[in-house]
């Protein structure tokens, strides 16, 4: 060792007082990032999970499959990612879909998301998932600044309010840490686009959502991720493409620059799967064909777990964008 190490050793020393602890303060633990999910039906999640593997098969995604399903075929639990959806709570896995169907367990965004957003962050994940299937903004999710608290504007705040105040109690493995909301994502549209009216004032009342939203849990720069109503690909119906451009005005908001972003679905969408469902496969002969990779109709994103997952792993990478640089205005859909 250096003489000139020794004598800085020894001055150190020297210049301690006794009895003085030398352990440096310990740090405070690091908070738990919180995201919220908000939105109807296609958020709550029609994603059959035993249509997941033809996830695998797809030449260019099927690498993510691995993220969710370890090699013995078994979906995995993370220990890193816990979820909280309309009373049901626990480590993110499969399953955490609508409840009721025919097909099994469903999944929805939630699980490519969550395992985009466990990957990202050292700090534990909590999502808190709060949709209803069958509502619109311009009435049901409706903000003050716009003539509301619509109802499930109302259930929405109060939920994610309990959740937080009650999380140690939901999730005991989170105890002595804060939390730190940390992002919305919200998907929705078909109740709104159906309406020609509602249409025209989504971009004003969803502007006043995400506003309000912020305003109640003090974020004035709150991550918002929307998600697009992606049914029908790049072929969507003269309605679903006035719906996407009242979308895309959402970010035309003074304001909104760097920290909204719409994510594309539409890239996301199964041609395959819609193929067999145009062609009534799904109710011939032959249609275990279709429910071997879908279950549902295109407004449910044809119940494909394929599609719900990466629409979720597109939220999250777009999620991660805003955090990260403030992202640009659309994410690729992958």
């Amino acid at each position: 060792m250096p003489v000139s190490t020794w004598i800085t050793l020894i001055l150190a020393f020297c210049f301690v007082a006794p009895g003085e602890d030398l352990t440096p303060p310990e740090q405070p633990p690091a908070p738990v990032k919180v995201f919220v999910l908000a939105g109807q039906s296609n958020m709550e999640g029609k994603g059959a999970v035993n249509t997941l593997p033809w996830l695998g098969e797809d030449p260019e995604q099927g690498h993510l499959l691995a993220t969710i399903r370890d090699g013995d075929g078994e979906w995995i639990e993370r220990d890193d990612v816990s979820i909280w959806y309309l009373g049901r709570h626990g480590p993110l896995t499969v399953g955490f879909g609508s409840e009721g169907s025919s097909h099994g367990p469903l999944i929805g965004p939630e699980l490519g998301f969550g395992t985009v957003m466990g990957t990202h962050f050292d700090e534990p994940v909590l999502l808190i998932k709060t949709a209803w299937g069958g509502k619109d903004v311009a009435v049901d999710f409706l903000p003050p600044e716009r003539g509301g608290p619509g109802p499930y504007w109302a259930e929405m705040i109060s939920h994610v309010k309990t959740v937080l105040s009650q999380r140690d109690e939901l999730f005991p493995e989170l105890a002595g840490r804060p939390s730190e909301l940390a992002g919305l994502v919200w998907f929705q549209g078909w109740n709104d686009m159906v309406d020609e009216e509602k249409t025209a004032a989504y971009a004003d009342n969803f502007s006043g959502f995400i506003r309000d939203f912020r305003k109640e849990f003090e974020r004035p720069d709150l991550p918002v991720v929307i998600g697009e109503l992606g049914v029908g690909g790049d072929a969507p119906s003269p309605n679903v493409q006035r719906f996407r451009d009242a979308q895309a005005r959402v970010l035309e908001t003074p304001g909104f620059e760097g920290t909204v972003k719409l994510v594309r679905t539409s890239t996301c969408w199964d041609p395959v799967a819609h193929e067999l469902f145009e062609n009534d496969v799904w109710k011939g002969d032959e249609k275990e064909r279709f429910y071997r990779i879908a279950s549902d109709r295109p407004y449910h994103y044809l119940g494909s777990g394929k599609i719900y997952f990466l629409m979720g792993h597109a939220f999250g990478e777009g999620m991660i964008e805003l955090l990260k640089t403030g992202g640009s205005d659309e994410a690729p859909g992958n």
